[in-house]
């Protein structure tokens, strides 16, 4: 059915996205059926429409209303007129603390453009022999122990950290204390009194960064920001603390899960996994096709400052919107056979990294960390294969970012 269009709307309801016409209003989250797919109900959803009612179970059934296909995802997510600030009334999620992701141009303009020269080009580049190292010695380690591993904690969790705090200039010795506070503050299962709780941490953490910096700059992000911005006075140092605490999270929690979930996903696909072992040529649009078909951030969210009519569908002023991520990486409008994993697709813009402003600030590295740490374990471990049954693996089903908490792994010695 399709939806009403702006000026149906305005003389059938209230301004209630629940009461759009006749369509029919469902309860987000839904769940997924199978681990590799998102829920099977955004086939339908997508043909109801781009742009459907729902009630957020998560917010006491609060209305608001869904994206599902990508072109107008796109849309959503380029337009300045719907608002990441989560401290603004209908935003559709729990509000978070103010960071760079919870900012509107143009201040999130103005910060982003003080670090964003650290995550393009030639500097990511230059980081390609750095991730190698990195990648080789822990793959040494694992395989010097027995021929079986879980690679969460031998290799998905500790590489992103170790790239992370060579960036930002913070001690690995802290990478536990680090993952465990952020694990805390993203876990979906958290009070908000425990999330409180973790952000307060990494924030206090990251002041003694920023004033150590102050202090003894040293050559690593933290130290520029000070440099540049702080010490002119174009930046307060609880401002750079709370980027660096952003980096810090956004740098390794994707990450890790792309790496754990990719390596498994690879592993339901031996043919494919055998074509990129053949051909390391493939490993970049194998990263590619990773990110859209798993989408481990599976949704966004937004909240209208003024109307807007988006599919046909006018948001109003202060209606929250959420953006499947995941529904729309399936579209298939723009995607053939969507629900198949194929590291030869063509299609390269799914929004697994999102889109417009607020695209993901360290894409670049990131699918560089992908392409390295994949290439160079499949190759490293020409018989990886899974040490239990697929059913056994615990998937991240009750957390933001989707993954998985083990990968346990053997091979041939």
């Amino acid at each position: 059915m399709s939806h009403p269009t702006g000026a149906e709307r305005n003389a059938h309801d209230d301004g209630d996205p629940t009461a759009a016409g006749a369509c029919p209003v469902v309860s987000y989250p839904m769940q997924r059926q199978d681990p590799f797919h998102p829920p099977a109900e955004y086939e339908a959803l997508r043909a109801q429409g781009p742009v459907v009612p729902a009630t957020l179970s998560f917010a006491g059934g609060r209305p608001a209303w869904l994206v599902t296909r990508i072109k107008e995802a796109k849309e959503v997510l380029a337009d300045t007129r719907f608002s990441s600030d989560s401290r603004l009334p209908g935003f559709p999620v729990r509000r978070t603390h103010s960071t760079l992701i919870r900012m509107d141009p143009p201040d999130h303009t103005r910060y982003r453009n003080m670090i964003n020269h650290e995550f393009v080009g030639r500097r990511v580049a230059d980081l390609r022999p750095v991730i190698e190292g990195l990648t080789d010695r822990l793959l040494d380690d694992i395989a010097g122990g027995p021929a079986r591993s879980d690679l969460l904690p031998t290799l998905a969790m500790p590489l992103p950290s170790l790239v992370i705090c060579h960036l930002l200039g913070v001690s690995y010795a802290d990478h536990v204390f680090l993952q465990e506070r952020t694990a805390d503050a993203l876990r979906a299962t958290s009070t908000p009194e425990e999330i409180d709780e973790a952000v307060a941490d990494l924030g206090r953490y990251m002041d003694r960064v920023v004033q150590s910096k102050l202090d003894a700059p040293g050559d690593d992000i933290i130290s520029r920001l000070v440099t540049d911005h702080v010490k002119t006075g174009e930046c307060a140092p609880e401002v750079a603390a709370d980027l660096a605490r952003l980096l810090l999270v956004a740098g390794h929690v994707t990450t890790v899960n792309m790496i754990g979930l990719g390596i498994l996903t690879l592993l339901q696909h031996p043919e494919q996994l055998q074509e990129l072992r053949a051909d390391e040529r493939l490993i970049g649009p194998a990263v590619n096709e990773l990110l859209r078909h798993l989408t481990i951030t599976p949704s966004l969210a937004r909240v209208a400052t003024e109307d807007v009519e988006v599919g046909g569908t006018l948001i109003r002023a202060g209606e929250g919107v959420m953006i499947l991520l995941s529904s729309a990486n399936r579209d298939e409008r723009e995607f053939l056979a969507p629900d198949t994993f194929d590291i030869h697709r063509t299609e390269r813009g799914n929004l697994a990294l999102g889109w417009g402003p607020h695209l993901c600030l360290g894409a670049a590295l990131a699918r560089l960390e992908l392409q390295i740490v994949i290439s160079r374990t499949l190759r490293r471990f020409p018989s990886l294969r899974l040490a239990v049954d697929l059913d056994s693996i615990p998937f991240r089903h009750k957390v933001n970012i989707y993954g998985v908490h083990e990968l346990p792994v053997v091979w041939d010695e």
